[in-house]
């Protein structure tokens, strides 16, 4: 008998969300297993044999273990998603959906953490303007990239799950404004009514911005 797969996350954590959206598509019966991030619990020795870099999240499946959103993604679509259109054999859509998922990471994300990182590491009481301007470039780009009702086709895909987990939480930060989005905007509306979504994305968005409120309240006073 096979045991339970595990996904190591925190509900803050896009890049966990990202996952669980995948797996809630997919249908897939694995256990959350929330880590307390703001207590070092990713950081100690028992968490380390299962992910060498100790980051968010990271996948147990049956003994396998793998870490980086976007590789666990893919991996789930390609071992259980027979039949789904989230990800693809096909060279010319995988390539396309690669790259947003890339994206994601070294733009949409990355400006994320040069934000997010003043707050929680470096203990700042505001982001600076430039870090700002940067992240706003990032979804300037996100808006050039949205030429069809998805990030990589005229269908959903595993980099819209995973470039939606980082753009709305820049959208609590930024607050950017609908008429300068307006594909941007139409897409987020059009994955809100996935039957999912609502169960992954709502709480961390919610505790991720009383987080940025209350780190930044904090770290004013000191």
């Amino acid at each position: 008998m096979s045991k339970k797969q595990v996904l190591y996350t925190h509900t803050i954590s896009p890049a966990g969300r990202a996952v669980e959206l995948t797996i809630k598509a997919l249908n897939l019966d694995v256990e959350i297993r929330e880590m307390n991030v703001f207590k070092g619990q990713h950081m100690n020795d028992e968490y380390k044999k299962l992910n060498p870099v100790q980051t968010i999240p990271t996948l147990d499946d049956n003994g396998f273990l793998l870490w980086d959103s976007h590789a666990i993604m893919i991996y789930l679509v390609r071992r259980y998603g027979a039949g789904s259109n989230l990800y693809t054999d096909d060279y010319e859509q995988q390539a396309r959906i690669n790259a947003a998922l890339f994206f994601d990471s070294s733009i949409l994300f990355a400006r994320l953490r040069f934000c997010t990182d003043n707050l929680t590491v470096l203990g700042k009481s505001e982001i600076p303007e430039e870090n700002v301007q940067r992240a706003i470039e990032g979804l300037q780009r996100l808006e050039s990239l949205l030429q069809s009702d998805y990030v990589a086709g005229d269908h959903l895909t595993i980099a819209d799950l995973s470039c939606i987990s980082s753009v709305n939480t820049l959208h609590i930060m930024l607050k950017p404004a609908p008429a300068d989005f307006p594909k941007t905007f139409a897409w987020i509306e059009r994955l809100t009514k996935l039957p999912y979504y609502e169960e992954v994305s709502v709480r961390g968005l919610k505790a991720a911005g009383e987080l940025m409120q209350m780190l930044g309240a904090k770290n004013s006073a000191n």
